[in-house]
């Protein structure tokens, strides 16, 4: 909530940018009503409780390039993941991740889409060390889960071991990274976690060949918003997908 915070902040302050933030959770985009509150930031919200004329009504009125008081769209994704066109917005905040990896990719869809006619940036907040990286980490592995689900218990057995569930439930405060230690990333030094091998090809399902920066190497990254948290406790690793 502090990055998200300082992010806010600087878009309102240097840029004409407007910004969507997606929770899979009511309270947290509650959470998030609450700090546009305090700060003063117009802002718009969309879930389940919504009825689909007002959701209409309410995505133009985001989308109009006149509107620039309300430049926050707060969106649940289970009931924005799907149909919604939000290129008012160029920026796009995916606060907590889902298992299933279909939902993420739709939420984050919903910036980059035809009409879109600036470039766009999409974060993801995951939380270090947690769940939340095992999730991101086994977002690949769906169809695997799938299998698992309608195919018998051996199936099971060989996707999962016991080990393997149990690190699910282990919180590692030890580490910048535990996704990138998965990498076993040759292109980092292991002191720093300083990149001194270009990324050769990014694949966009692939974070191992993204770029990779530790906290003190995002004071030399492009994204201005990325460079204001260099030197700052909160993000310790940031992964680069950039598309052409």
């Amino acid at each position: 909530m502090q990055v998200l915070d300082r992010m806010l902040a600087r878009i309102r302050a240097d840029t004409h940018d407007k910004i969507v933030l997606i929770s899979n959770y009511t309270s947290t985009l509650d959470l998030f009503e609450r700090l546009c509150r305090a700060r003063g930031y117009g802002a718009l919200r969309l879930d389940g409780t919504m009825n689909i004329n007002k959701r209409a009504r309410l995505v133009d009125r985001f989308n109009d390039p006149a509107n620039t008081d309300e430049f926050v769209f707060l969106l649940s994704s289970k009931a924005g993941g799907c149909g919604i066109n939000l290129i008012g917005a160029n920026r796009l905040v995916l606060f907590d991740p889902d298992w299933n990896p279909a939902a993420d990719q739709q939420a984050l869809a919903r910036v980059w889409r035809d009409g879109q006619r600036k470039d766009c940036f999409v974060y993801r907040f995951v939380a270090t060390g947690t769940i939340e990286e095992k999730i991101f980490q086994r977002q690949s592995h769906k169809q695997s889960l799938s299998s698992c689900v309608v195919d018998s218990a051996e199936d099971v057995e060989r996707h999962f071991s016991l080990d393997s569930l149990r690190e699910l439930f282990q919180f590692r405060a030890d580490t910048r990274s535990d996704t990138h230690d998965t990498f076993r990333c040759k292109r980092c030094r292991p002191a720093d976690g300083k990149q001194f091998v270009k990324a050769a090809a990014m694949l966009y399902g692939d974070t191992s060949t993204w770029n990779h920066f530790a906290n003190a190497g995002l004071g030399g990254i492009q994204d201005l918003l990325l460079r204001q948290e260099c030197g700052l406790d909160e993000v310790s690793a940031v992964f680069q997908y950039i598309s052409h």
